[in-house]
Formats: structure tokens, sequence, C-alpha cells
């Protein structure tokens, strides 16, 4: 392929450049952090020492096994397997490893999980405590079991079938539905047709116990896994460990080799046209193939540069197809390009355009992205563009590179993965930040063009096409013999330059007078700072040094959409929206996003119930930016007809179909009920877009951006304080105020009180049953401590749902709980939500479950959960104060309530008893406010 030449000599120029003497492409290093081998039986580990978070770990153990490696008669095997694999081991009997790892603060489906593709199946063990060394061999012991211990108790492979099912009716979806029916056209003659993870319900039904057992034996074994750990962890110990552990593992005699699956190339292009009642949008995929690069090629310069290019044209495609979106007459909401997998394959990838479609346009979408690529082939990218792009890519690599001490364990473990698997390079962050800035000087735009024309097919060879449409009565639907004519026609065209329109000004032209810092005072509490401004500003600073290269912000102020009147109650829904599909300054949307390029900074709005609020989030370098975009908030939104059109022709594709989608139906009638049918939380509808006004909702938010006294804002992160004072005086002590907050909230919000059940039913085209219930007091103070006891009892019956719901009576796929206090306003509403996706055959036992389970739990607090629970709330809490966007959520509630939601926590929740739970419960559901919401299919009778 020219590709691969352009590559090759490439690589070679920035090798001469780099060490002046490149007489072959030198190998890429590998992260001497990472300590890797392999065992005499075959067995690959990785182990690395990080401490972010802190005192955690992580555990995995990666499988070269998928479904693709099923036979017809074993679709479902490999998924259904990978289930198993917490229901019995040697070590662990029962649900031993899920109660085992429970102990430690580990919770399953959170931190204790697994997934099973094409080609794999990885089961990790996250985030465990490092305090305890005998722990960590424990969840070794487990990776042990996975790899070669596992019970297959048939008893327990009955009871999981159902739970499978649960699971495919709960991931069956109009998308899923569409893949599944078209999945052989699109792999014609490769099993890749017919692997869907899944699998065949007739085989989860079906399959013989032997089967599944033989299935592991086969492909379970050293020879073809990988143990990864990273974290807080004595190295040598760890891979003395392993060696001791893994080492007597045998291979099976005669093993099956794992074989790649080859994806035939198509001669004639590949057209998929095909409909569904419950998807939102029309979408568009136009797909040119093209053959992987094999895993030996994948460890020198060149291959690098392959993925740099790929990503640098993906994203200056993608910026225009964004602005091309701008356009009244663009046919598509929005597009963007990407080259991976094709589809799911290993074998085979693609460079995809996708375009989300408006009602109708299909077709037209389709010629619109392959024209945008086919500019790109025709007149290449321009100098701006590359220039924008690349100091955008170096940009988010030199944030990453900044914050290096702390990378989080799963990010450095995805790498291992992908090495192991895909022989994916396996640089440090050193490595590859250098690389790339010595890369940058050294491959000019031109370079880049090349690479175009090698990605976009010229021919009907490897091109495929898949349109996935909206099925409503009178709708007309493309056909293959139009979207074929729309491809030769856009060959044929001679198409127009694209013309970069850049603004080189400064983000505000005149700095405002600046203000001034009157009092600054010690916060008495979590070691902040402070400052009172001339324009009666309070500002509220918190040095840290969680991240090196962050720094957070929040701003807000009392009032929010409670205290806007009927007529403006869906103007108050949309304004956040409007305000950020807006520009600033002189600057448009479309010129902000090209001005912001190179800087990884940025200020939302958001307009909540009781609130109005800036968040922001900046690396040090351009913390100026984010204090200049808060400033342009306040003072100077503006306003942007076109892309504000665009953004509400999206709202108005997804409103027109959201009805057909059952999720969605229950999402707002859960919404609409638990807010008493208030007006102003009434479910958005197409007809409320007549009822909302650009204009009024960018007067709304300059209203409520007015007065800058209103607001607190908090900085969290590692700022120096010196410097970020003038920067304070200069935007923030300059906002317009009238010097004292004149803003409060009102108190609009209601729950429905006493024993509320709703139940109704949808026509779906897979038959689903959802249930939501929330019990709920509105008498308990708030506090930290009535938060963490909801919180706990949350997870208490989230333990027991997760057993008497899936696994004894196998009636969902997930069910669970979660308890927390809020404040809306002044009111305080303590509650415990449970929720249950269930078999609709089954929905009066799940139901009986979750509400006798919820009474059980005011008498009868089981010490062992306690116990599991207080361990992953703290732990939980120990990370969550090492993150600045938690504290200033804490601060907010500090400085502006006065509740502390920090000291003693550990001391708290260890000094919970079940006696105090249980009298806990009682208070919270005593008071009888119980709401209950049920969806059924239409026409479900109960078996």
């Amino acid at each position: 392929m020219r590709i691969k030449r352009i590559l090759v000599a490439a690589a070679a120029m920035l090798c001469l450049v780099v060490t002046t003497h490149a007489q072959a492409l030198p190998p890429l290093p590998v992260d001497t952090a990472v300590h890797m081998g392999k065992l005499p039986n075959g067995l690959t580990y990785y182990v690395r020492h990080n401490n972010y978070p802190e005192n955690r770990v992580n555990f995995y153990i990666a499988q070269r096994v998928g479904s693709i490696q099923e036979e017809e008669s074993q679709r479902g095997l490999a998924h259904f397997l990978e289930h198993m694999a917490f229901n019995g081991s040697d070590n662990f009997k029962g649900n031993g490893i899920i109660d085992y790892t429970r102990s430690l603060g580990v919770e399953f489906g959170k931190d204790l999980n697994a997934y099973t593709s094409v080609d794999r199946t990885v089961y990790n063990i996250n985030d465990v405590p490092s305090n305890r060394q005998s722990a960590l061999d424990s969840c070794l012991l487990i990776l042990r079991d996975w790899s070669c211990g596992l019970t297959l108790d048939g008893k327990e492979i009955d009871k999981e079938r159902g739970v499978i099912h649960e699971e495919w009716r709960l991931r069956s979806s109009a998308q899923q539905r569409m893949l599944e029916r078209n999945l052989q056209t699109l792999y014609p003659g490769s099993k890749y047709g017919k692997r869907m993870p899944i699998g065949l319900m007739s085989v989860v039904d079906g399959f013989k116990y032997k089967e599944l057992r033989d299935y592991y034996h086969k492909w379970y074994h050293p020879s073809n896994q990988a143990i990864i750990v990273v974290g807080d962890v004595n190295v040598p110990y760890t891979i003395n460990k392993i060696k001791e552990m893994f080492s007597n593992i045998p291979n099976p005699a005669n093993a099956a080799p794992v074989v790649d699956e080859p994806v035939p190339d198509n001669a004639q292009p590949i057209v998929v046209v095909d409909k569904d009642k419950e998807q939102r949008y029309p979408i568009v995929s136009l797909y040119f193939k093209h053959d992987v690069v094999p895993d030996s090629a994948k460890t020198n310069a060149a291959y690098l540069l392959d993925q740099w290019a790929k990503s640098i044209i993906s994203d200056m495609l993608n910026n225009r197809l964004r602005e091309k979106a701008q356009d009244p007459d663009c046919p598509f909401l929005q597009a963007f390009a990407y080259d991976g997998q094709y589809i799911f394959s290993k074998t085979k990838d693609a460079f995809t355009l996708i375009g989300v479609s408006k009602p109708g346009k299909e077709n037209e979408t389709l010629k619109a992205i392959y024209e945008e690529a086919s500019r790109a082939v025709q007149h290449g990218f321009t100098a701006t563009e590359f220039q924008r792009s690349t100091s955008e890519y170096t940009s988010r690599l030199e944030e990453k590179y900044n914050n290096r001490n702390k990378i989080e364990n799963d990010d450095l473990a995805s790498d291992m993965t992908e090495n192991y698997l895909q022989n994916e390079p396996m640089l440090s962050i050193d490595e590859e930040y250098q690389f790339v800035k010595q890369l940058t000087p050294y491959f000019p735009v031109e370079m880049i063009n090349q690479f175009m024309p090698e990605l976009i097919s010229k021919t009907d060879s490897n091109v495929v096409v898949d349109v996935a449409c909206v099925e409503k009565p009178g709708a007309v639907y493309p056909t293959a013999s139009q979207l074929l004519a729309t491809l030769n026609e856009v060959r044929a065209e001679k198409l127009d330059a694209y013309v970069d329109n850049v603004k080189n000004e400064p983000l505000i032209a005149t700095l405002p007078k600046k203000g001034k810092i009157v009092k600054e005072a010690d916060g008495k509490k979590f070691d902040t700072k402070v400052l009172t401004l001339s324009n009666g500003v309070k500002v509220v600073l918190k040095h840290t040094d969680f991240k090196p290269d962050e720094v957070t912000m929040l701003a807000e102020a009392r009032g929010g959409a409670s205290v806007v009147g009927e007529a403006d109650y869906r103007n108050a829904d949309f304004t956040g929206a409007a305000v950020g599909s807006s520009g600033l300054g002189n600057f448009s949307f479309e010129e902000l996003q090209k001005a912001l390029a190179g800087k990884q900074v940025g200020v939302s709005y958001s307009m909540s119930t009781s609130y109005d609020r800036l968040s922001g989030t900046s690396t040090v370098k351009d913390l100026e930016t984010m204090f200049q975009l808060t400033y342009l908030k306040f003072t100077n939104i503006n306003k942007d007809e076109k892309n504000w059109n665009s953004t509400l022709s999206t709202y108005k594709t997804y409103l027109e179909n959201k009805n057909n989608v059952p999720e969605a139906v229950f999402a707002d009638s859960v919404s609409y009920i638990w807010a008493n049918r208030s007006l102003r939380d009434k479910p958005l509808e197409l007809a409320d877009l007549q009822k909302i006004n650009y204009d009024r909702m960018l007067a709304l938010a300059k209203e409520h951006m007015s007065n800058a006294a209103n607001y607190t804002f908090f900085f969290v992160g590692n700022f120096d304080t010196d410097s970020i004072k003038p920067l304070i005086e200069q935007y923030i002590a300059s906002l317009p105020s009238t010097g004292k907050a004149t803003s409060n909230y009102r108190n609009v919000t209601s729950h429905p009180t006493g024993d509320v059940r709703v139940e109704f039913t949808r026509k779906m085209e897979t038959p689903k049953a959802n249930a939501r219930a929330y019990w709920y007091a509105s008498n308990i103070p708030y506090s930290m401590e009535s938060n963490a006891y909801a919180d706990a009892l949350g997870q208490l019956l989230s333990i027991v749902y997760l057993q008497k719901i899936r696994e004894d009576a196998s009636a969902a796929y997930s069910a669970g709980a979660g308890g927390y206090a809020q404040m809306v306003g002044d009111k305080v509403f303590t509650q415990v939500v449970g929720y249950c996706p269930m078999k609709p055959e089954k929905k009066d036992l799940a139901l009986k479950i979750m509400n006798d389970e919820a009474k059980a739990i005011q008498t009868s607090v089981n010490a062992e959960d306690l116990a599991k629970t207080q361990k992953n709330m703290i732990k939980d809490f120990e990370t969550q104060a090492k993150e600045n966007s938690n504290w200033l959520n804490w601060l907010s509630a500090w400085f502006g309530r006065g509740i502390d939601q920090v000291t003693g926590y550990a001391d708290m929740v260890n000094a919970m008893t079940p006696a105090k739970v249980e009298a806990f419960a009682k208070k919270l559901m005593g008071e009888g406010n119980h709401v209950q919401i049920v969806m059924l299919p239409a026409d479900t009778t109960e078996k």
C-alpha cells in the first residue's frame, strides 16, 4: 500500500533528524516501569507500580478468546462462561468471589466485573486497598481460579440461563436488532457475521453442561492468558507470587491454536438499508475497508506515525463536518469520521464516516459526508487546519505528560491489555510525548495530504453503506440503487476547495478595568482562603496537588429555574443549551472553537432548579483563558442564530421520535411522577419547541448573570496563589455587580406523599418491563450523616436485590438501589431508590422482593453486609477526597449552606451498627412516602 511507503519514508526522515543516523527504523521503546515476562507454560504477565489512586491495586486476566472461537452450536458460550466466573470456583464456592471482594470494599459491577467481545474476554478486580498483602494475594488467587479453576456447577449454570436472557432483553435496542439482522450481509463469507457475543438464546437455553466445560478447558489455558497487576504493589514480590501460583497450570495436550478470522474483501459495494420503530434518528454509515496493520509491524516508528496521521486527519475532517452541520440546508444533524475496526473485526479496519441524518434525508446525508471526505482528497487540508489539529493533539498529550504521575491504574492496564492482545506499542508517556514533539515540526501538511487519498476508495472495492432508518407510517426509505447512484455522483464531482475562515484576534480585545481584592481571610476549614472583591463577589481558593496540571472552577448563585415565571418554564429548560450554542465576544461559536484549538480549557453555564452555575476546567498554562471565557459568559454572549438553529434541529429530531423508545418514555414518566406532576417538570415534547425563544433564553441568562455579587467562585487545583490573584482582580472583580447578593431560590419542588403506585403499558419491539421505587422522608435534616446512612441503605438493598432478584429468581440482569439526601431549595428529601429492569412474566415476584426487602431492612440489617458496605464507602470517600471536582461540591456545601460533608466521615461510617441503620431506615420509611412506577409491554400476561 502506498501509504506504507509514505510512512516509512516519513519515519526514516524523523529518525534521521532526531538521531542523525537512521539506516533502519529503530524498534519502539517499551515503558521501563512495566515489568513483563512469560512463564514456561506460556502465561504472560505485566506488573507495574503506580500510586494513583493512592493505595489501590487493579488486577486483570486477559484471554485471547471471544465469540469468534465458537462453533455454530456454541454461539453464546464465551459470554456465558464469563458470567459463570462469578458463580463458583475451586477456592471461592458459590458467590464466594463476590462476597470476598465485597469484604475488601470492592463492589460487584463497579469494581469487580468482566466483558466478552468477539476476540477477547477480560476480567477485572479494581480499586483493591493495598494495606493487606494477604488480600492482594487472594485477588491473585481469584485470577488463578478464573484461569483454570471454575466449578461450572450444573445448578448454577441453569440459574444463569435466565440472567443471560434478561441481559439480552435489556440490551435489545433498535440499533442492536438491526445489526443482528444484517451482520451476515455486512460480513459476507466470514464467521464475524454470526458471532455477536450475546449469542443465540436457543443455545443459551439448550446447551449441555459438558459443552460449556469442554469449551472452558479448550480455550482457557496459560498460552492464551495474561495476568496484569497495576497499582501500589511490591513489584518483585508480585512477580514471584504470579510465578508461584500460575507456573504449574498445564496447557491442554494439542491445544487448539487461536486463529484470526479473515474478513474477505468485497469487489462491489455492500449496501444495507433497514428500519426499526424504536430508532431515535436515522444514521448513515459509510465504510472504506482496508487491511489492518499486522501485529509484527507495530513495533517501530512507522506505526506510531500511522496512528498519529489518521488521528489528525479524523480531527480535521470532524471539524469540517461540525462546521457544515451549522448550514441550514445541511441534511445531517451531526457527523464524524474515524479510522479503526470495521464494526468489530480484529482483522479488518475501515475509514468510517457516520452521519446522524435529518428525517427523510438519508441519501442526502450520504452525499454530504462523502463529499466532505472527497473534498479533502481533491484539495487536501489547509495549513491552518493542520496547525490547529496538531496543536490540539500535542496539547492534550502535554496535559497527560504533566499529569504523568497521576495516570489511573485502569488507563495503564488498558495499554498492557492491548499490548498483549494486539501487540500495540507500550511507550511511557514521557517517550510518547517526546516522540510527538519531535515529529510535528518535520511532518508538513503536504505529507498528511498524501495520506487522505489512501483512506477513501476511488472504486467500488471494499465500500460499505449501512443506513438505519426510523420506521414510521408514510415514511420513504432510500433504496440500494439510489445510494449506489449517490456514490457514483460524488466520485464524478469536482468540488470547491474548503476555505478556512479564521479570526486572528484576542478573545478580549480591550481588557476590562481591574477590580481589587479588598479582603483576604483564612477559610478556617479545609485549608482554604476566602477573598472578598471590590464588586462584592466572594472567591474561595483551595490549592491542591492531586493533579499537577489541573485547575477547576465552580461559580454558583441561588435562583436557577425556580425564580422564572410559568411563561419561561420551557425557556429555562433550554437556557444552558442556548448559551452553549452561542459565541462569545466577537467570536461566533465556530470561530471560538477554532480560537481555542490547542488549549485544554472550557467553561459552561447551566441552570438547575435552584442554582445558576458556571463550571470550568483548565490546565495551568491555560488558566487565563478560563478566566477570559468566564468573563465573556457574564458580559458578552454572542448570539449565533446559525448554530442555535443547528442545535434546535437536533432537539427536534430527538423529540419527534422520543415516544417511540420505551426507555425514553419510562424515564420521562418516572421524572414526571416523582416530581408530583409539576408543570415545571413536565416531559419535553415536540410542541414545546414552539414555546421557546432564543432571544428570550439569552436574555434569561443575562438576567441571571447580571449581578456577579450573587455568585460565589470556587477554585480548586494546582494554581499558584500569587499568580491567580491578579487574574481574579482582572476578570472576576471587574464583573458587573450591584455590590451585594440579591438573588435567592424559591421552594418549588415536591414529591407525591403516601403510597403512590403507577403502572402503564407500551408497545415494544422487544417485551421489557421496568420498575423504579422511591422511599423518602422530608423530615430528616440534611447532614453528612443522613446522606451517608441513606447511601448505606441503598448499598445494603443492592446486595439483597442482586442475590434474590437476579441470582435466585433469574428475574433480572441488573437490580439495585441507591440512597442519598438531597436539598432542593430549602427542602430536604432523604431517599432510597430501587431500580429493576425485569422479565415481564416475573414482574410480580421482582416487585414483591423489592418491597419486602425494603420493609425487612428496617428490622434486620445483616451485620456482614454492613461491614462490607462500610469498607466500600470509606474506600470510595478516600478516593474522592483526592479529586478536585469533589472538593468543589464539598466547598459549595460548606460555604453555601454550612454543611460539612468531609470532617469525621470515616469515623462516622465506622460507627454504624445494624441497630443504627435499622433505626434510620424506620425513620426514612416510616413517613410512609412510597412511589412505585412500573412499565410493562402491552398485551403481556403473567405466567
